[in-house]
């Protein structure tokens, strides 16, 4: 049987983020979900990954953060086994208060503002194998990005409906480029390392046995800087994104997710919540993306 929302059995999430000193100076967290390949089951992985952030950003003997992923994926994005409404107390045959969902996704941005973007302390992804939806965020929200060669990184979310809509999409314009972004948004497709490394977004691209240490040779040259000059450095880095408007597209994604509740489908549109309920989160994917595959956006 398909797997429907909500059928999903109880997982112990307790481990799902984990917190290490690797070295002096130098923090990893770990995405710790490799049975279901990271996915971030809203709002726990959240918003343990919201506190390990900032537990690395209070320790000031802590310069720089590893973000990674246990097993083959980075992170494959959310976990549509549910919707974030539904995290939020959304149930079958109800609708749920709009001021619930604009501060339950207001919660769920700040992980992306506060954790990565506004940072204290710079923040290195090293991603690997999916890097999808929410975990594409979070590659594009880190200050350097080391990919492997098999990583892909796409936000399919654009084509259950949100399109052009995206939490993430000033930064994606800002380091991907305006026309590069609109695509990448509104088809969903798949970006491979060695694009973003010509568009100037991947730092480094090695192959997958080599990840680990190259994140760790770039970690270890910033620890070597003056935490003090790091964290100037950072608050600069923060001045020119609140020049570029960066912090007043926060309010507006906290918007946007109960806008698209009053989205109206047409006949000949592929409503992916009402066919998820009746076909199954995996079948109503697989129908959705053939849509865009069919046309040469795999």
């Amino acid at each position: 049987m398909s797997e429907a929302p909500g059928d999903a059995p109880k997982e112990d999430l307790s481990q799902c983020v984990l917190y290490e000193i690797v070295e002096e100076n130098i923090c990893k967290i770990t995405l710790n979900r490799p049975h279901r390949r990271n996915a971030i089951m809203t709002p726990v992985m959240n918003e343990m990954l919201y506190d390990y952030l900032g537990k690395a950003q209070d320790d000031d003997d802590v310069k720089v953060v590893v973000l990674a992923g246990n097993g083959p994926d980075f992170c494959a994005g959310e976990d549509t086994t549910h919707v974030p409404a539904e995290a939020l107390g959304l149930k079958k045959g109800e609708r749920l208060g709009q001021s619930r969902r604009m501060r339950g996704m207001r919660k769920t941005y700040e992980t992306l503002q506060d954790g990565f973007l506004w940072s204290d302390k710079v923040v290195i992804g090293a991603c690997h194998g999916a890097v999808m939806g929410v975990g594409f965020s979070f590659a594009l929200g880190c200050d350097l990005l080391i990919a492997s060669t098999d990583a892909r990184f796409a936000r399919r979310q654009a084509r259950m409906g949100f399109a052009a809509f995206d939490a993430q999409m000033p930064i994606a314009m800002l380091k991907l480029g305006m026309n590069r972004a609109m695509e990448v948004l509104m088809t969903g497709r798949t970006v491979t390392p060695e694009e973003l490394k010509d568009w100037g977004v991947a730092n480094s691209v090695v192959p997958p046995d080599e990840l680990e240490a190259e994140a760790m040779r770039y970690a270890r040259a910033i620890a070597a800087l003056s935490t003090d000059g790091l964290m100037l450095g950072k608050r600069a880095v923060h001045q020119f994104l609140h020049g570029v408007g960066m912090a007043g597209f926060q309010n507006f994604a906290s918007i946007g997710h109960p806008l698209f509740t009053n989205l109206v489908w047409r006949e000949n549109e592929f409503n992916f919540l009402r066919e998820r309920n009746v076909d199954g989160n995996k079948a109503a994917w697989k129908r959705l993306n053939k849509i865009f595959s069919d046309l040469g956006f795999d």
